[in-house]
């Protein structure tokens, strides 16, 4: 598989390592429109609809920021190319309704889950999730990240989105979202959320997500039917009738190597279609920050 990365700022240079890892997978050329952005060791792509036109050109990676993405995802689709999306994957409900649900989408820590939790949702389960991860606002939000029709939103969105993601992933379909707490450092950009989502299995989630909090922490536990898991810091610990198995926590770069091993077959863990119940999330979270 050969693969146009389009972005070559962090999670661009993020994806060209991963890819490095993955045999069969390599890089194509790069996307970048800003010319002060160097792209070595690789070749610039000359521009988007030669990009779509090359035959040569087996995927996209779109390492963009979010708002106004998904049209060029639709693009790339409609051109016969797979689509890998950087998270967050989509700027609403609706737009990820509109995408095909077969694309990719760059959420790597799903593949700490081990399968017996893949194939056996909890039901009836409760839930907490604390992320924080501190940040400099007047540093950190600014540039396209400071805007909330091009960013989506702040920590949530940009980080938090991982762990809810995986709580998602282990929870089911969500019912209800119910923000109690939603602060700015800019319209639309959140640095601390906090709320309780009601999946329609049954299940809660009360969830934290700060950047104004000087102390980091990523830690979700999930516990019913007569077991547990709790993920903490990458690791994995399972509890049930059968005893404690804790799974140590592989490098985040590893994790994203393995959504390009599975891209390159076709996606399943890794699909957008999988990413409906986090961007229902997300999609409250911004309709917050709009009001």
């Amino acid at each position: 598989m050969r693969v146009v990365i389009a972005g070559f700022g962090k999670a661009g240079r993020q994806h060209a390592e991963a890819i490095r890892q993955v045999p069969g997978v390599a890089v194509h050329s790069v996307l970048e429109s800003d010319r002060d952005v160097g792209v070595e060791p690789f070749t610039r792509a000359p521009g988007w609809p030669a990009v779509l036109a090359d035959p040569e050109v087996d995927a996209i990676a779109l390492c963009l920021p979010p708002g106004g993405r998904a049209e060029l995802a639709a693009a790339a689709a409609a051109a016969g190319k797979a689509v890998l999306l950087e998270k967050p994957p989509c700027m609403s409900v609706a737009e990820l309704d509109r995408l095909p649900g077969s694309m990719g989408v760059m959420l790597q820590h799903r593949f700490r889950l081990p399968r017996e939790l893949l194939d056996r949702p909890f039901k009836d389960a409760t839930g907490t999730l604390l992320v924080s991860r501190p940040r400099d606002a007047a540093t950190h939000y600014t540039g396209w990240r400071a805007d909330s029709g091009r960013a989506l939103g702040g920590i949530t969105a940009h980080l938090g989105v991982h762990y809810l993601d995986l709580a998602c992933q282990l929870l089911g379909e969500v019912e209800s979202v119910d923000l109690r707490d939603h602060r700015e450092c800019a319209p639309g950009i959140d640095v601390r959320v906090s709320g309780l989502v009601r999946f329609t299995a049954g299940s809660t989630l009360a969830f934290t997500i700060a950047a104004d909090v000087p102390a980091r922490a990523e830690h979700l536990v999930i516990a019913g039917d007569g077991r547990s898991v709790t993920i903490a810091d990458g690791a994995v610990q399972l509890r049930d009738e059968d005893g404690t198995r804790t799974l140590p926590a592989e490098p985040t770069g590893a994790m994203r190597a393995k959504v390009y091993e599975e891209f390159a077959h076709g996606p399943d863990l890794c699909s957008l279609e999988r990413a409906r119940p986090v961007t229902v999330v997300l999609d409250e979270i911004r309709k917050a920050g709009a009001r």
